[in-house]
């Protein structure tokens, strides 16, 4: 479900992807800095309005940032998270991407305890924060990550591609 929070959470990261000042984003979308404050910590709602403009300064469509915003899929924002996700949840013996980290590409666990990631969110994981190029992301994960995978011992994730 998207909530206040949830909006908030993904408008905080996408800034930060930016690397804007939460200033510098109200300013673009035409809001008192501590109105976009009050966005980003889920205490006031926001219109679809703002909402849109928001999403089409980062570049993407409405549609889409309300898909990220969806906070009953998993979010992680890094490894260390997932670490203590799976340690409260008493599944030390899953394993998880480190390096490189896969964090924002899982979208699930299963009944036991494998994480489950999105191919096409692992793809965009190395776009972003390693700067790659589509092409170079697949050749990179089909021959280091998934080659891994055996590996990794009987709670090893499980890597879902999208069908087309």
């Amino acid at each position: 479900m998207v909530t206040p929070e949830s909006i908030g959470k993904t408008i905080i990261k996408l800034r930060k992807q930016k690397g804007l000042s939460q200033e510098t984003l109200a300013i673009e979308a035409g809001v008192d800095r501590r109105y976009m404050s009050d966005v980003e910590n889920g205490k006031r709602n926001i219109s679809l309005d703002l909402l849109n403009r928001i999403a089409s300064y980062f570049g993407m469509p409405l549609s889409h940032f309300i898909e990220n915003a969806d906070d009953s899929i998993f979010r992680f924002n890094n490894a260390e998270e997932v670490r203590d996700f799976l340690l409260e949840r008493d599944e030390q013996e899953s394993s998880f991407f480190v390096n490189p980290d896969y964090a924002q590409a899982i979208i699930g666990i299963d009944d036991d305890g494998r994480l489950i990631y999105s191919y096409s969110k692992m793809v965009e994981c190395l776009m972003l924060s390693d700067s790659m190029e589509y092409e170079d992301a697949v050749e990179f994960i089909d021959y280091n990550t998934i080659r891994t995978v055996p590996y990794m011992g009987k709670k090893s994730p499980i890597i879902l591609y999208d069908i087309h």
